[in-house]
């Protein structure tokens, strides 16, 4: 667990961070840097299932196949352009709302909305720490887990809409179908209605830290401390599971040909094919708790317990590897330009081109 004085670094990172990866859609069209990306944010409207439209980056790796890959040309200088401090650690990740404000979670069991310029909009507080990363709807509205074991979905102007009580705490970060359905990870694997009533919810055989994706079809992907990766069918039946031998804390990824990426704590990153076979496996030298980001050209990119980011080829060979001075827990991100962003517990993030 992070100290206090390093979630707020973390924080001031994770600003600068932003504005490296993302400006206003209205800016979209600005003409890239040499040698950048030219994807725009078309390109990526289709995994934004349930999602707030014009939101540059509306939940947990940006959309519900958690590609963590921005459409956007952000700014080129990584200057600090503002921090807010919250009253403890933060772990949660930001979404950004189509107007600008940043939504971010903290251990000080506040969610808070913050203004364009770092002012605060409003804050929420729930009944124990956030380290749930809040998810933006088709209308505005705000879900957020929390460790009270609530899931807390809130108006724009911060008033509790509604509340879903689950049997455990929730680390997962909640995903939205383009139905408005509402999938969440605690003692099961929760799908909620747009009312807030119980659809269905799926039992593994432990506790979901791992946060949901949604294939293009409706699958459901979620790991489990189990060691199994499950795909469930919209309907909350079981389409198949696969054994990894060890807890899944990492989130999956779901690349354009429908295969699955997850990290494992057995120390590799699996392929899976849609059908739920195995298409390759790529071994690291410790535990994956971070979560797969995929590149416009499919690339994946995956951190270790062993201080590496890793970036694999499609066919899961070894593309390069970069070593960062302690472990990696961080998810990497995708900068429209190719760059890629990752922090590591030395206090570092870095941007790597």
């Amino acid at each position: 667990m992070l100290n206090h004085k390093k979630s707020i670094i973390l924080f001031y990172l994770v600003i600068g961070w932003l504005g490296l990866l993302i400006v206003p859609p209205a800016a979209v069209n600005a003409k890239a840097p040499a040698g950048a990306s030219t994807m725009n944010a078309s390109a990526e409207v289709k995994n934004r299932g349930g999602l707030q439209p014009g939101s540059p980056w509306p939940m947990f790796h940006d959309n519900v196949r958690h590609t963590g890959l921005s459409p956007y040309v952000g700014s080129q200088t990584g200057s600090l352009k503002w921090k807010f401090k919250t009253g403890n650690e933060i772990q949660s990740s930001p979404a950004i709302g189509s107007d600008g404000t940043v939504y971010v979670g903290s251990y000080d069991h506040y969610l808070y909305a913050l203004n364009p310029n770092g002012g605060m909009k409003w804050k929420f507080k729930t009944g124990d720490q956030i380290d749930s990363s809040p998810a933006i709807g088709a209308d505005g509205t705000v879900y957020v887990g929390s460790m009270d074991g609530d899931l807390y979905v809130l108006n724009p102007d911060g008033s509790l809409k509604w509340k879903f009580k689950t049997g455990d705490l929730i680390d997962s970060s909640p995903a939205i179908g383009s139905d408005g359905t509402v999938y969440v990870g605690s003692d099961h694997l929760y799908a909620l209605n747009p009312n807030g009533s119980l659809k269905w919810k799926f039992k593994t055989g432990a506790v979901i830290e791992s946060s949901p994706a949604i294939g293009a079809d409706g699958t459901v992907y979620v790991g489990s401390d189990d060691g199994y990766l499950y795909a469930l069918n919209p309907d909350g039946s079981l389409k198949w599971k696969c054994k990894t031998g060890y807890l899944i804390g990492s989130s999956p990824a779901i690349g354009s040909d429908g295969a699955v990426y997850v990290g494992s704590g057995n120390h590799y990153l699996y392929a899976l094919n849609p059908n739920g076979s195995l298409k390759w496996k790529f071994k690291t030298g410790d535990h994956i708790f971070s979560s797969p980001a995929i590149g416009a050209d499919g690339t994946v990119y995956v951190g270790s317990r062993d201080d590496y980011l890793y970036a694999l080829n499609p066919d899961g060979s070894l593309k390069w590897k970069f070593k960062t001075g302690d472990h990696i827990f961080s998810s990497p991100a995708i900068g429209s330009g190719g760059t890629v962003y990752v922090g590591s517990l030395d206090d570092y993030l870095y941007a790597i081109k």
